[in-house]
């Protein structure tokens, strides 16, 4: 039976400070992805697995008293397997808590209960957490499932949020940046004829329907900008791009909200109000962006091809060959595809922990992750040593103990 806490996974009869042992909790969101993917694939019969949220500081002793009526009132369900595995896991939690004086200042949220693994086969699991981000609730559920919600819900408040307009002549598209992700969540189309007069019309009557036609699509870009990016309370900025001057005009005339214009950050040049304008609005505005796993994972990516190609002693790619680099202590930065499977980033969080080595995953919403995946085979490591000198010191700590 063990337990995730933070950084170490730790048997829970270790003789430690009660269910704590004095660890450190989770440090980033990357990792509490993989513990919530983790806790998602366990079932049990019935809603008999626990999932009990601690808010900070709370004094363990009121959350034993809680569990203990709990224990109680479960004495009354009639399901003899569904009774037993609930009061079991109950008396594992209350026992696993005991000599913990309140809860870290970030709270705690315990999994515990017994995972079907087949009619009739079940197969006891706990997890501590102590989460990066403040839990400010106190909440204990039984049901067939681990609730993660409270969890998913750090990662997303978490995350910083960036809103996109790529804006042309009669088109729009609004997107949003959030983590390693991007999507357009909106699109507006509306007729505005070109800069120039046609049929017999008087230049200055086709110039003020024109500009007047303009005037009515910035305002519905604007409307539905608003809508969507005021009910978003982690909008960290706001990115504008488009064609020539359509994107200045658009917000001097557009009518967009003054705590939205107080959030652009960048206003860069884009080819087009489709999926590749929004792409060149990302890279143009991307040291305003920095900040984003999106970003941040391009920007890896370009750093493993100049490395590729300049410095390959710097770099190995291939499972093997990045297992190697990592147990010989000269990787400093692991990346690999998300389409290695949650099973195997699993095993090289767990693997890295306590160790100077920055794993990386990078999405499938990234364009790079295709040469990570078909060129470099899932996986890369950037070495803090390049591999000649190791394999030098190999072939001659080979060569001296044969003497």
């Amino acid at each position: 039976m063990k337990i995730v806490l933070g950084k170490v996974y730790k048997p829970i009869n270790d003789g430690g400070d009660g269910v704590l042992g004095g660890r450190a909790g989770i440090t980033d969101g990357e990792e509490l992805k993989v513990i919530i993917q983790l806790l998602k694939r366990y079932r049990g019969y019935a809603t008999t697995l626990i999932s009990l949220y601690i808010n900070g500081d709370r004094p363990i002793p009121d959350v034993l008293n809680m569990l203990r009526s709990e224990w109680s009132v479960a004495s009354n369900i009639k399901d003899k397997t569904t009774r037993t595995h609930v009061q079991d896991a109950l008396e594992r939690i209350i026992n696993a808590l005991k000599g913990t004086a309140k809860a870290p200042p970030n709270g705690l949220a315990v999994f515990g209960g017994f995972h079907m693994e087949k009619p009739g086969s079940y197969k006891w699991v706990m997890y501590a957490v102590i989460p990066p981000y403040k839990i400010n609730t106190y909440k204990y559920v039984c049901d067939t499932h681990f609730h993660t919600e409270l969890l998913e819900d750090m990662i997303s408040a978490s995350s910083s949020t960036f809103g996109i307009i790529v804006i042309e002549r009669g088109e729009a598209v609004i997107a949003l940046l959030k983590g390693s992700y991007w999507e357009i969540v909106d699109k507006v189309e509306f007729f505005v004829p070109n800069k120039h007069h046609a049929g017999g019309q008087s230049a200055l009557r086709f110039k003020r329907q024109t500009e007047h036609l303009a005037e009515t699509f910035y305002k519905l870009v604007a409307e539905d900008a608003n809508k969507i990016f005021l009910q978003i309370p982690n909008l960290k900025g706001i990115v504008i791009a488009g064609p020539g001057p359509t994107k200045e005009d658009f917000l001097k005339e557009g009518g967009l909200d003054s705590r939205l214009m107080d959030k652009v950050i960048a206003i860069v040049p884009a080819c087009c109000a489709d999926i590749s304008g929004v792409l060149e609005a990302i890279k143009g505005a991307e040291d305003k962006l920095k900040e984003t796993e999106y970003v941040r994972a391009k920007k890896l990516m370009e750093e493993v091809m100049y490395i590729a190609v300049k410095k390959p002693d710097y770099i190995v790619y291939g499972r093997d060959n990045v297992m190697s680099a990592i147990e010989k202590g000269i990787a400093k930065v692991v990346l690999v595809s998300e389409d290695v499977g949650e099973d195997e980033i699993f095993r090289l969080t767990t693997m890295l922990r306590g160790r100077k080595i920055e794993l990386v995953v990078i999405p499938s919403s990234v364009e790079e992750s295709l040469t990570l995946s078909k060129t470099f085979g899932g996986y890369v490591a950037i070495l803090a040593t390049p591999s000649w000198i190791i394999n030098e010191w190999e072939e001659a700590s080979s060569a001296f103990n044969n003497q």
